[in-house]
């Protein structure tokens, strides 16, 4: 397996992985633009041209588009977030250059028709809903966009996604869908000079500025350290926040490792306290959250309305035990070889893609998987705990809850940590 880069002439970054055994081909184009850019009045617009980028061409229709590409057994794709959107597609390798030459066509050329518009917005409204009513994962939206004033999430409110029109998505491509800020990803059986070959013929007209555009800046501050959600719902969906770090910062794989021996896999803290021994929650668990210059530690938990506050203390009571006392030798173990294991195990062409294309888009650089180990391994205990001290202060931290109750005097500042 062989990592090259090059650039378009148009500036364009192009990094491939040949994988002369791979009978598959994937392929992902990156633009550096998603929900931290967009005008608080339209948020969700880059949500929103994802879906209109497959809505036809001047030369194909959008059943077109998904005929020519799935009847040539290509699996396409894309999705969207707080700092790229990804357009992406897997196909066998025999039909790669037919694939692309839809794809390019969708993706250079979508109409972006008034009228396809008005049907699809109802589409993005009912997949809003979807979200709404999977409480687990809105409220880690409702901590995310509150810990970092993104308005609302990816996707927008009701309120936003009405208010968005084809010449926000047309403001969108000429502000953020440069060259300079664009990143084609690919991997699998094609030699790298092929790639090159047929990403000029297919990107390298497009135009636009070669350099990449100043970021948007993130706010220090949570708006607030509290929110809250009354609804109908079968039990309390509580997430817990503190302010991390981005993505190059140099203690990203103390916290990391610390997150996988706090609620990280089901041998970590978390699930033996709030789980095995209390059984307050079927699901609890910790992770590190990323953008490139700014993140976030959260723990979340899905426990019955009357032990959410004694989940929320047992949940801050094992995070502050990282800050006064050393992990052991056989958790500290356990956990890099549990995330070493984790980067170790992908096999997709798909995976290759996706991670090489997501660096160098948010990274600006690659991070080889051999690299990434190796500052995983040299992290030591004495890290871990000058991490815990950093991160976990009640100054850094904001609660989350989805509830058919409020909870806020039940947990609002009542925990320490």
């Amino acid at each position: 397996m062989e990592v090259k880069q090059s650039i378009l002439s148009n500036g364009i970054q192009v990094v491939t992985t040949e994988r002369k055994e791979s009978a598959a081909v994937a392929f992902h184009i990156y633009f550096g633009c998603g929900g931290r850019h967009e005008r608080d009045e339209v948020v969700g617009v880059s949500h929103a041209l994802e879906h209109m980028v497959f809505k036809g061409t001047p030369t194909r229709s959008t059943l077109d588009i998904a005929r020519e590409m799935e009847g040539n057994g290509a699996s396409i794709n894309a999705n969207t977030a707080a700092e790229r959107t990804c357009y992406h597609f897997t196909s066998p390798v025999q039909v790669f250059e037919k694939v692309l030459n839809v794809y390019a066509d969708a993706v250079n050329n979508c109409l972006l028709d008034k009228e396809e518009w008005s049907r699809e917005r109802h589409v993005i409204l009912e997949e809003l809903k979807m979200y709404e009513d999977m409480p687990r994962i809105w409220v880690s939206d409702l901590l995310e966009t509150t810990m970092f004033n993104l308005q609302v999430g990816v996707i927008g409110s009701k309120q936003t996604i009405n208010s968005i029109e084809p010449e926000n998505m047309r403001e969108l491509i000429d502000r953020w869908y440069q060259p300079g800020n664009t990143v084609i990803s690919v991997a699998g059986g094609v030699q790298h000079e092929q790639v090159i070959e047929l990403s000029e013929n297919f990107f390298g007209t497009r135009s636009g500025n070669s350099e990449r555009p100043e970021n948007v800046l993130l706010p220090n501050k949570s708006k607030s350290s509290f929110v809250e959600q009354v609804r109908q719902t079968d039990q309390v969906n509580l997430s817990i926040g503190f302010r991390g770090y981005g993505l190059d910062h140099e203690n990203l794989q103390p916290l990391r490792l610390m997150c996988n021996i706090l609620g990280g896999k089901m041998s970590s803290r978390l699930f033996t306290e709030v789980r095995e021994k209390r059984g307050l929650a079927y699901s609890v668990g910790a992770s590190a959250n990323c953008f490139t210059d700014a993140g976030f530690v959260e723990m979340k938990a899905g426990v019955a309305l009357e032990k959410a506050s004694e989940a929320t203390k047992v949940i801050l009571e094992e995070s502050s035990k990282f800050k006064n006392e050393l992990v052991s030798d056989e958790e500290l173990s356990e956990a890099k070889s549990y995330i070493r294991g984790n980067l170790q195990i992908h096999e997709s062409s798909s995976y290759f893609a996706g991670r090489n294309g997501s660096s160098l888009m948010l990274r600006n650089m690659l991070y080889p998987i051999k690299e990434e180990i190796e500052d995983l391994e040299s992290v030591s205990k004495e890290d871990i705990i000058s991490v815990a001290k950093e991160i976990f202060t009640k100054e850094r931290m904001t609660i989350a809850v989805i509830s058919e109750k409020s909870l806020r005097d039940e947990i609002e500042d009542k925990f320490q940590v």
